[in-house]
């Protein structure tokens, strides 16, 4: 997994909360990590900076391994090993957060960037040599290194083709449903396209187009023998080939022969991927043969009214290509031509700000600008460049327009107007877009969030304005949590009665089974013992979940002075649940 890089070890990075953990895997999968967890699978839990590793045990003889990049207390990135590739994070990453959420449970230890810094060169090599006779391809990665090293000349493209080479040798000799793994060495592949970066940076396309191509000819004929039936993830690294070597050639000097050349070569690529489906070596072709020379580009640059790129260029994303290009060689005028001609108002604006133009800015982009990411990104932006007002003015304006779908983009951007706007008392803005973010999200968070921004003495009819709303929604996740929230349990036990929000949080069907117990006892004994039902046969991860539920309906009996029938009832469970030997002693405490 790819750390951030660099850094002295300095203060660790705040952990993700329990909400954040449950964004990030399916209800069910997260259930599933908190019983990892209290199985005590996860061990060896070190954090070094920004990256958190653990070794949580599972169905294999060895220990899944699982790395996690943290940043701003939130989750960057996150990768198993184990086989799981259903959407979101696996059990073992959920078991390994909320591990390292306990007090003393994670080593802290330095960065390994901080760890090399004081290693002697020569502990370095023979460090360097004796790894490499445990893995075979880090000569290769040491070889790659040293012939993209910016500033050198030349780039040998040599290293990079064979390393490209050796990589998808590897994922040959395995078949795509071994262990349920992804086809690809996707990562890997983009670590090596990821060398020419530092050369499109500096406009050096010549040399970055050495190391691209040299990933993409062994990339393209493997995918065609072995990838092009069973691997999307690796289909959309044709994508970020194509732009990038769209990049590399509108800043390369090639010779118009060397150009016939490449297109040749990447216009049989194009061809033989059509029948696949890939479209990423279209751009490229694209550039290679309009450069800057078609007519309506020079219109465009010559400030020619009316001129407008082609539909095939804005779509095929040449012409944010051709922007990327002009504002790394300081060509701003060009650039914001280019923006707007193509009708891009966000990469208009964002030149603006950046050329200190900030009432231009902030103008152009309340006037133009609806697409929440674009107003938010930009908004961020002039935040950081210390117009809180103005970036406040920006994301009002488009928080306006915004006719998102709930849980868009627009959810995002009223979240941070409304923080942002708090943060400046500028109050009846902050509750505008409080009440936004509740239409959105519709969680408790944001429930929360819209009560500390009214204040003790305004909250009355802010409250009851997103009850409204909460209660003219067909589904909201946290419905039942809110209602409880506020004291209304009859409301909180109908919800749960017609279950259109899904299954719900376990930990808030619990705490609503204790609310409900003054109310109607006899309702938290039906709730409860129908929770309790499918988890005593789901297996022993569940085991504990079934016990706790039915401990909320003996207090259901018991508060009705049934103790006779819950005595019958427990001993009828443990009868029938007597080869179940974890669960067994579970229910007899509860006699």
């Amino acid at each position: 997994m790819r750390g951030k890089r660099g850094g002295q070890a300095g203060a660790a990075p705040t952990l993700p909360d329990e909400a954040t953990i449950k964004a990030l895997a399916d209800p069910k999968v997260f259930e599933r990590g908190r019983a990892v967890l209290r199985s005590g699978a996860v061990s060896a839990l070190v954090r070094r900076g920004e990256e958190l590793t653990a070794a949580v045990a599972g169905s294999e003889d060895a220990p899944y391994r699982v790395a996690i990049r943290l940043k701003d207390g939130t989750v960057a990135d996150h990768r198993c090993t184990c086989p799981y590739e259903w959407g979101g994070a696996c059990k073992h990453v959920v078991a390994t957060l909320l591990a390292a959420a306990v007090p003393g449970a994670v080593a802290e230890r330095p960065t390994l960037r901080a760890l090399l810094g004081d290693l002697p060169r020569e502990a370095l090599a023979d460090l360097l040599v004796r790894r490499a006779a445990a893995d075979p391809d880090l000569a290769g990665w040491i070889e790659v290194e040293m012939a993209t090293v910016p500033g050198r000349g030349a780039v040998d493209p040599a290293p990079v083709a064979a390393q490209a080479r050796t990589l998808l040798a590897h994922q040959a000799r395995r078949g795509y449903w071994d262990d349920y793994e992804a086809h690809g060495p996707a990562d890997a592949l983009k670590e090596l396209v990821g060398k020419a970066v530092p050369f499109l940076e500096a406009g050096d396309g010549r040399n970055a187009l050495a190391i691209l191509v040299s990933v993409a000819e062994p990339f393209v004929e493997q995918w065609l023998g072995e990838m092009a039936e069973t691997d999307e993830e690796m289909d959309l690294l044709f994508d970020d080939l194509g732009r990038m070597m769209a990049e590399a050639v509108l800043t390369s000097d090639l010779s118009e022969e060397e150009r016939d050349d490449l297109f040749e070569t990447v216009e049989g690529w194009h061809a033989e991927l059509a029948e696949y489906g890939p479209e990423g070596f279209s751009i490229v072709t694209a550039a290679l043969a309009a450069g800057w020379d078609a007519p309506w580009l020079r219109a465009v640059l010559a400030g020619e009214a009316g001129a407008v790129p082609p539909r095939a260029e804005r779509e095929s994303g040449l012409v944010a290509v051709r922007l990327r290009v002009l504002a790394a060689a300081g060509r701003t005028d060009a650039y914001l031509a280019l923006a707007r001609a193509a009708g891009d108002e966000a990469a208009c604006a964002e030149m603006l700000v950046r050329l200190g133009r900030i009432d231009e800015a902030v103008a152009h982009a309340v006037e133009r600008i609806a697409d929440p990411d674009a107003a938010l990104a930009l908004a961020r932006r002039l935040h950081a460049a210390g117009h809180p007002d103005p970036a406040l003015d920006v994301a009002q304006a488009a928080l306006r327009r915004a006719a998102a779908p709930r849980g868009g983009p627009a959810l995002s951007l009223a979240r941070w107007l409304r923080d942002e706007a708090h943060a400046r008392k500028r109050r009846d803005l902050a509750l505008t877009a409080a009440r936004a973010a509740f239409a959105q999200g519709l969680t408790l968070a944001d429930y929360e969030s819209a009560r500390t921004v009214a204040g003790k003495t305004g909250w009355d009819p802010v409250r009851d304005d997103l009850l409204a709303l909460l209660a003219g929604a067909d589904r909201a996740r946290d419905r039942i949590a809110i209602l409880l929230e506020e004291g209304l349990v009859g409301d909180a036990m109908a919800a749960a009665e017609a279950g259109r929000d899904g299954r719900g949080d376990e930990a808030v069907l619990l705490r609503l089974a204790e609310a409900a117990l003054d109310r109607d006892p006899a309702w938290v004994v039906d709730f409860a013992e129908a929770r309790a039902k499918p988890l005593l046969t789901e297996g022993p991860d569940t085991y504990e979940r079934a016990a706790a539920w039915l401990a909320r309906a003996k207090r259901g009996y018991l508060a009705q002075g049934r103790q006779t029938a819950w005595s019958a009832r427990i001993g009828d469970l443990a009868a029938e649940n007597k080869r179940r030997h974890k669960l067994r002693p579970l229910l007899e405490a509860l006699r």
